[in-house]
C-alpha cells in the first residue's frame, strides 16, 4: 500500500515495493481501526487522508478498468516481501482467483505518489492495493451488502490492516459506496479478457434463448403426427398468442444441483494418489483455489482432482474456461 517502504532482497539487492511515500501510513488508515473523525461522508479515514477538496465528481463518466493482457511491472512483484513483522507471498497467477473479506480506500494524502508498481497513484481512477496478486491483474469487486460492482487494475501493494483484502481508489470506493462507510464486505475475483469474452458469450446465449422466435416459425416446427381437436372459439385466440413464445424456467444459476454439494470442475483422475497431488500442486501454484484430491469409492476407483464447490453455473463455467485456456482439463461434475 502507498506509504510503505518495504525492504525485499530480490536479486541481491534490496527492492523498495511499497510504492509511493516516504512518510509511512498507519495501518489504521483507509477504513482501520483507528480512523479520524474528519469525514463529511460518515467514513473512516486516517489523519489528513480523505477525499478531494471538490467531491462534485461524474462517477458514471468515469470508466471500469478494461482488463487486458499485460507484462508484469518490474517492481512490486518479487517472491516475497514483509510488512509489519508479515512476510507475504505472490502469486505467479491471478487465475481462478477469489476472496472474501472487507474492502477499504485511500485518497487525496496519497494522489500522486507512487505505487508499488512504479505509476503513480490517482484517486480518480478505478484501481486498488493487493497483498498478493501480480501487479498489474484485474478484478472485479462486488460489494456484498447492495450488490454493486466495480473492475478495478491492481497496481499497489495493501493494505495490511488485519481483516482488509483490498484498498480501493477514491473513485472506486465512491462506486460500490465504501467512502461512507470506511470498509465494506466485498468479494473480488479475477477477470482477463478471456473471462469478459466468456462472459459476452453468456450473454448473447442468454438473449437468443430469450428471444421469442416468430409465430410462422413457430408453426413450422411443430410435430404433425396427430391433429388435436379444434379448441373452442374462447381458446383458440389464447393458444395463438403463445405460439412462438419463450417458455419461462427458473433460473438455476444460483441454485444448488440436485445433490447439494454445489458446482464442480474435475481436472484428472488418476490411478495412482501421487500422481494427483501433483496436478492438484500444480494448479495451486497456477492460482487456482479450492482444489482437492477425491480418493477412490472403491479399491479399483481412481483419485480424482476436483475444484470447487463453486457458488454458482456461471462462476463455473468461467472457471472452466480460464482453465482449459491455461492448458489444463476441465470437466462439470456435480461432486
Amino acid at each position: 500500500m502507498i506509504g510503505w517502504r518495504l525492504p525485499v532482497l530480490l536479486g541481491g539487492a534490496a527492492l523498495l515495493i511499497a510504492g509511493c511515500a516516504s512518510q509511512p501510513r498507519s495501518p489504521a488508515s483507509s477504513g482501520g481501526s483507528a480512523p479520524s473523525p474528519q469525514s463529511s461522508k460518515g467514513g473512516g479515514y486516517y489523519q489528513n487522508d480523505g477525499p478531494p477538496d471538490d467531491e462534485n465528481i461524474d462517477l458514471d463518466a468515469v470508466p471500469d478498468a478494461v482488463p487486458r493482457d499485460e507484462p508484469f511491472s518490474r517492481y512490486g512483484n518479487p517472491d516475497s516481501y514483509e510488512a509489519l513483522g508479515k512476510t507475504y507471498y505472490v502469486l505467479d497467477s491471478a487465475a481462478g482467483f477469489t476472496q472474501t473479506g472487507r474492502a477499504s480506500w485511500y485518497g487525496k494524502q496519497f494522489h500522486g505518489r507512487r505505487t508499488s508498481s512504479g505509476e503513480p497513484y490517482n484517486m480518480f481512477k478505478m484501481t486498488a492495493a493487493h497483498k498478493r496478486l501480480p501487479v498489474p491483474s484485474y478484478v472485479r469487486v462486488t460489494n456484498l451488502d447492495n450488490g454493486k460492482q466495480v473492475i478495478v487494475r491492481v497496481n499497489d501493494r495493501g493494505p495490511f490492516h488485519d481483516g482488509r483484502i483490498i484498498d480501493l481508489s477514491y473513485v472506486a470506493a465512491r462506486r460500490l459506496d465504501v467512502v461512507a462507510h470506511g470498509s465494506v464486505p466485498v468479494r473480488i475475483e479475477t477477470v482477463t479478457p478471456a473471462t469478459i469474452r466468456a462472459e459476452k458469450r453468456q450473454q448473447q446465449s442468454n438473449a437468443r434463448a430469450s428471444t421469442p422466435r416468430p409465430p410462422q416459425q413457430a408453426r413450422r416446427t411443430q410435430t404433425t403426427t396427430a391433429a388435436p381437436a379444434a379448441p373452442a372459439p374462447s381458446t383458440r385466440a389464447q393458444t395463438n398468442s403463445n405460439r412462438g413464445r419463450a417458455i419461462p424456467v427458473a433460473n438455476r444459476t444460483a441454485t444448488p444441483n440436485a445433490g447439494g454439494d454445489g458446482y464442480y470442475l474435475q481436472s484428472g483422475a488418476f490411478g495412482e494418489r501421487d500422481n494427483a497431488q501433483r496436478l492438484k500442486q500444480k494448479l495451486g501454484n497456477a492460482g487456482f483455489g479450492r482444489v482437492s484430491v477425491v480418493p477412490p469409492r472403491s479399491s479399483a476407483g481412481l483419485y480424482r482432482v476436483r475444484l470447487g464447490p463453486f457458488d454458482d453455473e456461471r462462476s463455473r463455467a468461467l472457471n472452466r474456461q480460464i482453465l482449459v485456456e491455461q492448458g489444463f482439463s476441465a470437466r462439470n461434475v456435480d461432486r
